[in-house]
């Protein structure tokens, strides 16, 4: 969990620099302050979705089933050693198997 804040809050400062950025390079030209918040909000917060996604990969464990064809898939956070087991056993033989046509 620890790292996630790191990227998150990371990602934030590097969102806020690029918003700010634009926000001197749009002034510049005379836009007006009301475009001007909103494209550097846009920017800070489309930084910060990125920034989740990728935060979310380190985060979660998935579990696949192994048989070729099978999408299924478990993916699990923040579980001991004995439950994440559990999951990967649950994967590897679920009932109902899902193939991709």
């Amino acid at each position: 969990m620890k790292r996630r804040h790191l990227i998150l809050s990371a990602t934030l400062v590097v969102g806020a620099a690029v918003g700010v950025s634009h926000a001197v390079q749009l002034s510049a030209y005379g836009v007006p302050v009301s475009l001007i918040v909103s494209c550097a909000l846009a920017t800070g917060a489309t930084a910060l979705v990125v920034a989740s996604r990728v935060a979310d990969v380190f985060d979660f464990t998935t579990h696949r089933c192994r048989v070729p064809g099978c999408d299924f898939r478990a993916r699990v956070r923040g579980v001991n050693a004995a439950e994440n087991r559990r999951w990967q056993e649950t994967a590897a033989e679920h009932p109902a198997h899902t193939y991709r046509r």
